[in-house]
């Protein structure tokens, strides 16, 4: 074994420069991973921890779903949730809203802490809660709970005890002590009917600070939200109001998955006699929306990794196969002195471990660096910092290790079939038409069809084998591109090189052959560049294409009015018409609400996802003059049912316009029924029928940017129905927004905004005793195409975030193309020698080369359109299975623009491959290329 590591260490360094090449590669490759795991592990802490803000120990919040006037959870909601299994803890609280004063003299501890953390006095409260932040609500948030353990980690003191205490003992969290100057040991009073109650604090609860002011840093009811803490018994002594529940803070078992137990639950919250829903206030839901992902970040360095491991595996293969096919007469000569064909194969294994070992101590040192000073200059935005941990170590090892080993195996085979008597006659590679295989190429393109196959003909029965039908359709496809590659080398050497030549002022005959004569070195290079770019595409095209299913269609109106609060009766919303700017015939008041399904017909407990909801936002409209006629204002694609018939039965009844994807995932048909529970009032249940279907291309966006989703974060489809079922059946007195087209295509948004505001504040006042707060009577105008821009706008920056790892591993692949350009050249130096003696200039030699390098780069092309498209089209397919955005199935978009750049880029990129080499050979002297002899190599 020693002599044959002594004998591939000193094979390794026979071409220096080749090895500096693959080492440079393969560390970038290794930096590549490094950088994004170590990037996602810091996300991942940052958003476990912002997750964790709102509800501190516990997973989720119960609470009564927004209504007119404050309701409480029923006590049965606490019994069932507590006899749920994966239920680990579900502790009621109850907030109240009292006085406290704090002590005129602060502790000179908690005095002194205030000063040294905020540099001055106490802001705020000031001296006491009856001065007030802007924008807060009078008093302070007291917390009724008994729950055994401290909703966040004690900073000082201990947590509350149920036993008897002479004075009632509280638990203050930081910033209220912080603002009142008080610690532990403290005594505060609490004003409540005329009397003063001695609360005595025990403990300082270490609970975050919400990001953003006051009580508008988190608008809903959550642990966090809590200033005061104490046990109910505590309670009982000094209010005289019977304990409620205002929220359930609840804590599942490890190992149960957050979200089934979520939308598993829904349909039970909403049949109680008080309607309640888990807290799902925009903050705590992208909260633990973010944790999702920080869950799925590792899976994306994952990603990360396997293409690293391929550009590794693709750069070190080019370079064992150049040196196998130099040294071939070599190996021989080992044979021949009694080398066995596993000696020779561990010669070649170990020469791939040592250049993947050196790139990955090479990229693991530049990697540490980079993230020291990275680290050091993100810190405000990364709240652990940036470390290289064992996670991204281990992945990046993977990478180039694993991609060394398994691509010294082809060499290594090849290496082995070496007999001792090819050391006296070298072997000749065929010609490259020989080569060219037709049933390999027809092999390949069966495999490529196999993909579209399974994903559009031929659907997985159950979600577990996705998995097993997306890998077997994705290998067979990249199997596929590998065998029609020798086809397409040819196809463009025989049709495109000629024209090449031409424009370069070649002679054709010189072009001819080159990148067929060495096929398989031509298909190497070619796959190697490709890889890079057809993911690219590949990322561009599923990334736009599924874009299109959440852009606002033709079919949305020009804008919409929101009024903030309240709302208008529907003959004031009527009067909006007359505020210059908008068109009064195409101008219509809506209500909006979002009631859920009585039963769960998208299966969201199931396997929820952005249109597997158990609820729908339902908009009310005047169904007579909305849908029909030659120019409707709502210019809907109709799949079932037409406008005319549907009109009439939404005008006669509770009929309902729903989008296409609703009938798919429900399995519902035109004329069924479905009930929905109004929020407001769970004993009465509503039925709406189905009166047509029709393509909403962005309904999604439409409504989470103008306020349709009134109760939750999420919902399943966009329903139409006639104005006054909906106004009855909901309690929906005033109209919420104003739907309307432009009178012109120059109004001014801005300008009708002003003026809408101005009336809504007169109409508003009007109705009150005129003391309406300006603010809460403004309203918003949101343009559509504000909403197109903004969508695509904060897609197209993070479908090009997502597509840089392709791009850097094609720039790392380049480093291995230069590898093959320089040891084809290095192999031609005799023929270029005769070609130089015959007359040939060595500027032709050099356009020659470069016009090498643009076919390879255009074969690269070819691969990287055909695959990245395929790839996009197959994963948009995939994510109706797989993604939680999935299940919209737009049309396959084909974004040409980034296409074409990757397309350029790669042609420019293969080009600046072969200029170092191109210049090296023409810079030598004829005689010095014929003096090392035909067969130097």
């Amino acid at each position: 074994m020693r002599k044959v590591l002594r004998l591939a260490w000193s094979f390794l360094w026979e071409s220096p420069v080749r090895v500096a090449l693959t080492i440079t590669a393969t560390a970038a490759a290794t930096c590549l991973v490094i950088w994004i795991a170590s990037g996602y592990d810091a996300l991942e802490k940052t958003f476990d921890d912002y997750a964790n803000l709102a509800m501190g120990r516990y997973e989720l919040a119960v609470a009564p779903i927004e209504q007119k006037e404050e309701k409480f959870v029923p006590p049965e909601v606490l019994d069932d949730l507590r006899s749920d299994p994966v239920v680990a803890n579900a502790d009621p609280m109850w907030a109240v809203r009292a006085e406290v004063i704090p002590p005129k003299s602060a502790s000179p501890a908690a005095r002194d802490k205030d000063n040294s953390d905020n540099n001055g006095p106490p802001t705020g409260y000031g001296g006491g809660p009856n001065i007030r932040r802007p924008g807060s609500l009078p008093g302070t948030l007291l917390m009724i709970t008994d729950a055994p353990e401290a909703p966040f980690e004690m900073l000082r003191g201990d947590w509350l005890s149920t036993e008897e205490s002479d004075v009632p003992q509280v638990v203050v969290r930081t910033e209220t002590a912080q603002r009142m100057g008080i610690d532990v040991g403290d005594m505060l009073t609490l004003k409540q009917n005329d009397q003063d109650h001695k609360l005595q604090v025990i403990g300082i609860l270490d609970a975050p600070k919400l990001r953003g002011a006051g009580d508008s840093a988190l608008p809903i009811l959550a642990p966090s939200k809590g200033e005061i803490f104490l046990t109910q018994s505590a309670v009982e002594r000094i209010l005289t109001d019977t304990p409620k529940i205002s929220l359930i803070a609840v804590s599942l078992k490890e190992e149960t998955d957050i979200n089934t137990f979520r939308f598993g639950w829904a349909p039970k919250l909403s049949s109680y006699a008080t309607p309640v829903q888990f807290q799902q206030a925009f903050e705590v839901e992208e909260a633990l929306d973010q944790s999702s992902s920080a869950a799925n970040v590792r899976l994306q360095s994952f990603a990360a990794t396997g293409v690293s491991m391929l550009v590794a595996f693709l750069v070190v293969l080019c370079t064992l196969s150049m040196g196998v096919n130099e040294r071939i007469r070599q190996y021989a000569i080992l044979r021949s002195l009694s080398f066995t064909r596993f000696q020779i194969a561990q010669l070649i294994t170990l020469e791939g471990l040592f250049l993947g070992g050196l790139g990955f101590l090479t990229g693991l040192g530049i990697s540490y660096l980079a993230l020291l000073a990275v680290g050091m200059a993100a810190s405000r935005v990364l709240d652990h910092g940036v470390t290289l941990g064992r996670h991204s170590v281990l992945l990046g090892m993977a990478a180039t290790l694993g991609g060394a080993f398994i691509a010294s195996i082809i060499p290594a085979y090849g290496a082995t079939r070496v007999k001792p008597i090819d050391a006296m006659s070298p072997r000749v590679e065929d010609a490259g038409e020989e080569q060219f295989s037709r049933i390999g190429f027809l092999v390949g393109l069966v495999l490529i069809a196999v993909n579209p196959v399974l994903t559009f003909l031929v659907p997985p029965p159950f979600e577990a084998g996705i998995p097993v039908l997306m890998t077997i359709g994705f290998a067979s496809m990249a199997i596929g591109f590998i065998l029609i590659s020798p086809a397409i080398v040819a196809g463009v050497d025989r049709w495109i090189s000629p024209v090449l030549a031409r424009w370069m002022g070649i002679d054709p005959k010189l072009l001819a052959c080159q990148i067929t004569s060495h096929l398989w070195r031509t298909v190497g290079a070619s796959i190697s560049l490709a890889v890079g770019v057809g993911l690219f595409i590949g990322i561009q095209v599923w990334g736009f294409t599924m874009l299109e299913g959440f852009i606002p269609g033709p079919w949305a109106p020009n804008a919409l009015v929101q009024f903030n609060s309240g709302g208008l009766s529907r003959s004031e919303a009527n009067a909006v018409v007359d505020i210059p700017g908008i068109n009064p015939e195409r101008s219509f008041p809506i209500v909006v609400e979002q009631p859920r399904m009585r039963e769960d017909l998208t299966n969201s407990a199931e396997r929820a996802s952005v249109i597997r909801q158990d609820n729908i936002v339902l908009v009310g409209i005047d169904a007579s003059r909305a849908f029909s006629g030659s120019d409707p204002f709502l210019k809907f694609e109709w799949v079932e049912g037409n406008p005319e018939e549907a009109s009439k039965k939404l005008v006669s009844g509770r009929g309902c316009i729903v989008p296409d994807h609703f009938l798919r995932e429900t399995g519902l048909k035109i004329g069924d029924t479905f009930a929905l529970v109004p929020p407001e009032n769970a004993k009465k249940v509503v039925a709406y029928e189905i009166a047509g279907a029709v393509k909403l291309p962005g309904w999604h966006w439409q409504t989470k940017l103008t306020g349709f989703r009134t109760r939750t974060h999420r919902a399943a489809a966009l329903v139409f129905a006639n104005y006054d079922p909906v106004a009855r059946d909901f309690d929906l007195p005033q109209a919420s927004h104003v739907w309307f087209d432009f009178a012109s295509s120059d109004a001014d948004p801005q300008q009708i905004q002003n003026l809408a505001s101005q009336f809504y504040t007169k109409r508003v006042q009007m109705q009150g005793t005129g003391t309406t707060p300006m603010e809460e009577a403004e309203v918003s105008v949101i343009p559509v195409n504000q909403i197109r821009e903004r969508t695509r706008g904060a897609a197209r920056r993070w479908i090009w975030l997502v597509s840089q790892v392709p791009l850097i591993a094609s720039l790392i692949a380049s480093i291995g193309v230069l590898n093959v350009f320089l040891a084809s050249v290095r192999a031609r130096r005799w023929e270029f020698g005769v070609l130089r003696g015959i007359g040939i200039t060595s500027s032709t030699i050099i356009r020659a080369v470069l016009a090498e390098g643009i076919l390879i780069g255009i074969v690269a092309g070819i691969l990287s359109v055909g695959f990245g498209i395929m790839c996009g089209w197959c994963g948009c397919g995939i994510a109706q299975y797989m993604s939680f955005f999935g299940g919209m199935q737009p049309d396959l978009v084909i974004p040409w623009e980034a296409v074409t750049i990757g397309l350029v880029g790669l042609i420019i990129l293969a080009t600046l491959s072969a200029a170092w080499p191109a210049y090296l050979i023409g810079k030598i002297r004829p005689l010095v290329l014929l003096q090392e002899g035909r067969g130097s190599f």
